[in-house]
């Protein structure tokens, strides 16, 4: 099974289950694999996130496997993982019993807001130690430095999602 590129009325390319990957598709699909590798999460799970990133409609387990040519293990496993991330999210279909998936409705901004709360928890950390090192009294200023990192880094990030926010609602509505 494969998914390709078929064309809108307006000249946008939009996906359909006709037509097999394009080498430029496929070739999209894996940077999109190996950039999100770089960030702990598996190749294949990159992979799907590409796929959908491709298509225009939600996609079947067993249709993603077939695209991609891996187990439909794997497409489960590894599509729950973008899920969690809030990358994608599983939809039902009426009348279908399935489980579908598509490109999360915040898939940006929930991975900024997870930046965000692991930069909370490097400063959780940095309190603790500051507080470790105050009965004996040891130099604390790479503890301080890290706590005024992790204060003008949260800043600069929620700000960030904000101003993200505020440019994805000023967009005409039939803008992708």
């Amino acid at each position: 099974m494969s998914i390709g590129t078929a064309r809108r009325a307006n000249g946008g390319a939009t996906m359909d289950a006709t037509t097999p990957l394009t080498p430029e598709q496929r070739q999209f699909i894996e940077r999109v694999g190996l950039y999100f590798e770089r960030y702990h999460l598996p190749r294949i799970g990159g992979r799907l996130l590409g796929l959908l990133l491709l298509s225009e409609r939600p996609l079947g387990l067993g249709e993603m496997a077939d695209i991609l040519g891996v187990s439909r293990a794997s497409v489960s496993t590894n599509i729950r993982t973008t899920a969690d991330f809030g990358l994608t999210e599983r939809i039902s279909l009426p009348g279908d019993r399935r489980d579908y998936y598509r490109v999360g409705p915040d898939a940006w901004t929930q991975g900024l807001e997870a930046r965000i709360e692991v930069t909370r928890q490097l400063r959780r950390i940095a309190e603790q130690g500051l507080a470790a090192t105050a009965p004996v009294g040891a130099t604390t200023g790479h503890l301080h430095e890290l706590l005024d990192f992790c204060d003008f880094a949260i800043a600069e990030q929620i700000a960030l999602v904000e101003r993200w926010r505020a440019r994805r609602a000023a967009r005409p509505p039939n803008d992708s």
